[in-house]
């Protein structure tokens, strides 16, 4: 404090310009925002700029987002070999399902990586670290090529998920979209008696405004745009018992309101705080809530 009262005491009009200079900039970044500030809301964002995104039904809509899955499900799980392709919050999803089970008062299947044998009701969870993050394609390519390695004839759901890192501001989401279905079909009639699951890319936190200054002003809101744009495709081609919609249970809240924000006109959904461990991964109600929704969705999913 000494020091910089000295300092103001030699340079009073330089003090005075910095500090009108600070005021100027986090005054122009509220303007910025001032249309497009986060809320939380109950309906579906508007379509992005992709004409085939226009908005769909996700689980919230039925009031089924991780809310409960019951004990019949879990049963169902405990008989089903399901193979899940993942990286980190794939692990935290994977993180929440003893918890599920025992909760319910039923036996918790193996959930091991890279595994193939069958716990006491016949079922098992093999899991994956698949390909590289910032690097989707590799996920793509890693998932198909597992499966095809000779997976595909132990298992009797699949699935795997992008990491949030995958998606961002520059990504080419028709192309990138364009790859993930033309693989998930591709195995689909290559092995009928699997079910094929799709998965919604997961969202990150809203920004606070240091960050949104740090990033020129988006402070990351491009990211959950472009991963908005996607899970639209995705909702809009896979339903139903294929589709575990990740995103919209990070972005819901345990009293069924959704988070969301808009960034230059396009609104998008954000992972909710009370869910997060950071910006883009789950805590432990996070990681509950995620695995009551994945089980429900597995169960849904398998012909037991």
């Amino acid at each position: 404090m000494t020091t910089r009262s000295r300092h103001r005491g030699r340079h009073p009009l330089r003090a005075m310009t910095a500090f009108a200079i600070m005021t100027a900039a986090l005054g122009a970044v509220a303007s910025c925002g001032s249309e497009e500030q986060p809320v939380t809301r109950q309906s579906t964002p508007s379509a992005s700029p992709t004409a085939t995104a226009s908005p769909t039904t996700s689980p919230e809509d039925t009031g089924r987002v991780g809310d409960d899955v019951t004990e019949a499900d879990l049963r169902k799980v405990a008989a089903t070999r399901v193979f899940f392709g993942h990286q980190s919050v794939g692990q935290n999803v994977l993180d929440g399902i003893p918890e599920v089970f025992t909760a319910k008062g039923v036996p918790v299947p193996p959930v091991e990586q890279d595994t193939s044998e069958p716990g006491p009701d016949g079922g098992f969870v093999s899991h994956s670290f698949i390909g590289q993050n910032e690097d989707p394609v590799s996920k793509i390519q890693a998932f198909d090529a597992a499966v095809r390695a000779g997976l595909g004839k132990k298992i009797d759901v699949a699935m795997m998920k992008f990491c949030y890192v995958d998606v961002v501001g520059g990504t080419d989401v028709d192309a990138l979209f364009t790859a993930y279905s033309d693989t998930m079909d591709a195995l689909g009639r290559d092995f009928p008696e699997v079910t094929f699951v799709a998965v919604t890319v997961p969202l990150t936190t809203q920004p606070g405004l240091l960050k949104k200054i740090r990033t020129g002003g988006s402070g990351g809101r491009d990211e959950n745009v472009a991963r908005q744009r996607l899970n639209e495709l995705i909702r809009q081609r896979y339903t139903g018992r294929q589709l575990f919609d990740l995103a919209a249970v990070e972005s819901t809240t345990a009293e069924g309101v959704r988070v969301a924000g808009a960034y230059k006109g396009q609104e998008y959904y954000a992972l909710h705080e009370g869910f997060a461990s950071d910006n883009g991964h789950l805590n432990a109600d996070g990681s509950r809530r995620a695995a009551t929704e994945w089980l429900r969705v597995v169960a849904l999913a398998s012909q037991k």
